[in-house]
Order: C-alpha cells, then sequence, then structure tokens
C-alpha cells in the first residue's frame, strides 16, 4: 500500500503530460548534435555486479524476491536518465557497493525503502523519491485509532479517503507551530467547534513535535514536512475517528476526537500519481477579485481560473488577487496558457535544461485570449512549490506581478514518476530549471516583495495577514 502523502510529494514536482509537447507557447531549443564517443563527453560507467555480491534477502517480507529487481531499475534510471550526467559528482557506483547490501537484506520493506532513498538523498535534490508495495506511512497505523465500521457507522471498506476540515499551515518564528488557518464549514472540526487560531500539539496520540526528519533540512522545509505529516495523519478512511490534541485560543489543552468526513468532491487520477481533489474558489472584496487553487492540471482547474479571471476582467476589478499559498504544483502545462491571461507581450518563466537539450518556457499572447491588464498580486507560503513557483517567478521577474506572503519550498526541479518491477514508483528529476534572470529556485525558493509576518494570533481574530497585506499593496497602487 502506497503512502497517503506520496500524491503530495509526486505533485512537488513539475510533472510533464501528453498535452505538454503540444502547447504552441513552448519554444523548443535544438538540441546539440550528438558528440562522438570518444571519451570527451561524460559516460556513466557500467556496474559490475561481481565486484559487490548482494545477500540473499533474510526478510521474510513476501516482497522481498522483487527487491533486486527494483533495485536495479531505480539505480539504472537515475544513471542513464537524470539530467546531470555526472549526478553532481557523486559517484554512483559506489553508492550501489554501498547501499544495495543493505537494502537487499533490510528486514522489512519500509527499512528497504529507507535505504533506497537514503541513497537517492546522496544527490541532495528535491523530486527524488521511491516507496512501493510493503511500504508504510511514516505515521504508522496508530492514527486511526476508531475503525469505521466498528459500530460508529463508518464505512471504510470503500477505500475512500476522508478528513475532518481542518487546514494547517506551520507558523510562527523557529520551526513554528501546527496551527489551524482555517476549517470547512459543516466539516466535523466545524461541529466540535474548532476554530482558526488553534494550535495542534499531537494527532492520534503521538506528538508532532517528535515528527523529526532523519535528515537535515532547511526552516522552510521542515515546515512543510511538519504540515505535511500532520495533515497527512489527520487523513483516513472515511467515517473513522482520530483524536487531536489542542490548544485552544484560550490556551486551554484538550483532546478532541474528530470523524473523518468524505471529500467534498469526487478524486480524480492523473498518470501515475494517487486520488487528487482539485479546488478551485474565487470570490470579490470591494473592487479586488481573488481566485485560489490548489493544483496545477489541465482539467478542470485551468478552465476554472481562466473563468473567473476573465470574469473579474469584465467587472473591471482594480486589482487581482491569485491565491498560491499551498500549491504544490502539478502538471506544468498549465502555466503557459494561465500567464497568457495575464499579459499582452511574450513573456518568459523559465529555461529548462534537460540530459541532452532545452527547452525555453514562453508565453506567447494569443488572439483568443483578452488579459487582465490591472494590477496582480501572488500569495506564497512555505506549501507553494514546483510549478507554483516558476509561475510566480516568471511574473515576478518580468514585472507583471508582486509576491507576498512567505518564502516558497524551493523544489523546483521538473520531475517525473515511473513505475518499476514489483510495483514500486519513482520519483526522479528529468531537468534543472532557472529563471529567465537565471536565478535557480531549487534550495532557494521564492523571495517575496514583501515578506508577512503571521501568528496564531491573527487567525484566532479571524484576520489573514497575508491576504490583507496584498489588498494593502493593490489599493495602494490604485491610488497613483
Amino acid at each position: 500500500m502506497l503512502r497517503r502523502c506520496r500524491p503530495l510529494l509526486a505533485l512537488c514536482g513539475l510533472l510533464f503530460s501528453s498535452a505538454w509537447p503540444g502547447c504552441a507557447s513552448q519554444k523548443a531549443i535544438a538540441p546539440p548534435a550528438a558528440a562522438p564517443n570518444d571519451g570527451r563527453m561524460f559516460q556513466p560507467p557500467s556496474f559490475d555486479p561481481g565486484t559487490s555480491p548482494a545477500p540473499k534477502p533474510e526478510s521474510r517480507s513476501p516482497y522481498a524476491a522483487s527487491r533486486p529487481a527494483i533495485f536495479d531499475a531505480a539505480w539504472t534510471a537515475l544513471r542513464d536518465k537524470h539530467y546531470d550526467r555526472t549526478l553532481g559528482g557523486v559517484d554512483w557506483n559506489a553508492m550501489r557497493k554501498r547501499y544495495e547490501p543493505m537494502a537487499i537484506g533490510a528486514p522489512d520493506e519500509p527499512t528497504f525503502y529507507r535505504m533506497m532513498n537514503d541513497m537517492l538523498g546522496e544527490l541532495k535534490q528535491s523530486h527524488l523519491f521511491i516507496t512501493g508495495p510493503g511500504d508504510e506511512s511514516e505515521l504508522g497505523p496508530q492514527v486511526d485509532e476508531v475503525a469505521a465500521g466498528s459500530g460508529n457507522g463508518g464505512d471504510a471498506s470503500n477505500g475512500t479517503t476522508g478528513d475532518p476540515g481542518i487546514t494547517i499551515r506551520v507558523i510562527g518564528s523557529g520551526a513554528g507551530t501546527a496551527t489551524i488557518t482555517a476549517v470547512r464549514a459543516n466539516s466535523a472540526a466545524a461541529r466540535a467547534g474548532l476554530q482558526p487560531g488553534t494550535v495542534i500539539t499531537a494527532v492520534g496520540g503521538r506528538p508532532l513535535a517528535s515528527l523529526k526528519s532523519r535528515r537535515a533540512m532547511r526552516p522552510v522545509e521542515e515546515r512543510f514536512h511538519l504540515r505535511r505529516l500532520a495533515t497527512q495523519a489527520l487523513a483516513g478512511a472515511v467515517g473513522s475517528q482520530v483524536t487531536v490534541r489542542v490548544v485552544d485560543t484560550k490556551g486551554v489543552s484538550k483532546d478532541v476526537l474528530l470523524r473523518r468526513d468524505p471529500p467534498a468532491q469526487p478524486p480524480m487520477r492523473v498518470g501515475n500519481l494517487g486520488p487528487l481533489h482539485p479546488e478551485v474558489s474565487s470570490r470579490q472584496v470591494g473592487d479586488i477579485g481573488i481566485v485560489a487553487f490548489n493544483l496545477f492540471l489541465l482539467e478542470p482547474v485551468l478552465k476554472k481560473v481562466s473563468e473567473a479571471i476573465d470574469q473579474f476582467r469584465v467587472r473591471k476589478v482594480k486589482g487581482l488577487v491569485i491565491d498560491l499559498r499551498g500549491n504544490p504544483g502539478g502538471v506544468a502545462a498549465m502555466a503557459i496558457p494561465l500567464v497568457r491571461q495575464l499579459v499582452k507581450q511574450r513573456t518568459q518563466l523559465g529555461t529548462l535544461t534537460h540530459r541532452d537539450h532545452q527547452n525555453v518556457l514562453m508565453a506567447e499572447p494569443s488572439l483568443d485570449v483578452t488579459p487582465y491588464l490591472g494590477p496582480v498580486v501572488i500569495l506564497t507560503d512555505e506549501g507553494t512549490a514546483s510549478t507554483s513557483e516558476i509561475f510566480a517567478a516568471g511574473l515576478q521577474e518580468a514585472g507583471r506581478a508582486l509576491v507576498v506572503g512567505q518564502v516558497t519550498l524551493g523544489q523546483a526541479l521538473p520531475s517525473v514518476i515511473e513505475m518499476l518491477p514489483g510495483g514500486a514508483i519513482l520519483q526522479y528529476v528529468v531537468a534543472d530549471f532557472k529563471t529567465p534572470k537565471g536565478v535557480a529556485l531549487e534550495g532557494r525558493g521564492v523571495i517575496p516583495d514583501r515578506m508577512v509576518l503571521e501568528t496564531p494570533a491573527a487567525f484566532a481574530a479571524g484576520q489573514d495577514p497575508v491576504l490583507e497585506a496584498a489588498l494593502t499593496v493593490i489599493r495602494s497602487k490604485a491610488k497613483k
């Protein structure tokens, strides 16, 4: 069973779809002529398995027999398909000799995949991950405290994943605090009286403070990691229940038992990704339009977002806010037509450098599109990643939009997801990315034009400091 957090991780990569090659605005730079194989071009050496005999699996796991094929397929994919032929100078043969015996002889599948991911981690890049049958959730089964169908009226048999209706952000100084920033109307959390500004300290009996990553992380990554794990722990079979320990807005600590409600919309699938729940919302605050969406997908997200922007253009709003907070990216093909909705001239978003060629991401004006040309502000946080970062950085550098909020995740390398033998799934990067000004977003993120401090107290007071700052920016521009 795949980890519930995998779809989110996968979307933290710029994914390619069959629609991407047909995008009229894509300007491909012709690949260089093939160089003769005379030693002048780096060629990854083949691996001689005789130099590193792997022990026979000692695990009793029913999946153990597939491990050699999974290991070889993953190792070979990185050697032959990673955009950097040198793999950043990492001796990939040495990594195999080091990790293969430990992985093949792992006592169980979680340990096997942990060894595999430790090997991928030697490359020190995002969007490198492998998981598969027998792997387990990072939080373990203790989060599903009351099984649905055990007298509580739930139905876990259909495999549908639900949640209590809470949006969590990790805000504040240092490592931050897991804070409820929104509660879905009529949800289990709303029925329990939970409010924005409430701090969550434990889920399913496990303190969130104990959820430490095994690898070193930047502060923004640490906040995203905790946010992801807390969200993962809250999710589960529809009808099941989970205990959440909270500190309410009055400082009182208590345990709350929450039922996991069904999703508002039926899930959809894209390629090898797990079930996705795309959401698009739009509203108007005074004379300013606001559109928010949680995934970059051609269908149905692009159409809905484009229609919202067009309606705001017709209403002649004085400014447009595009809320990308918590948007982990998705299908790259959506970025170009969305940019067309906001520009009247050719606008470059950046350059992808693949293993043997380059692509310039260029949005061309279209006669079929009447763009909105008023002020634009993009909202970001630690959950803004991949395509969201490329979109925000491109418009920021073009001077078309201001970015307000927090520094983005800084995981913008394009990736693909590939099925491996034995039911394993590998995500790996296929290109480097730099903005039009040559900035590498990987490990850096998009730096907002205006950083905004957020606190649990602000959300408890019904405020949204980032949105309020964006509205102030637009109104100040409208007065000029």
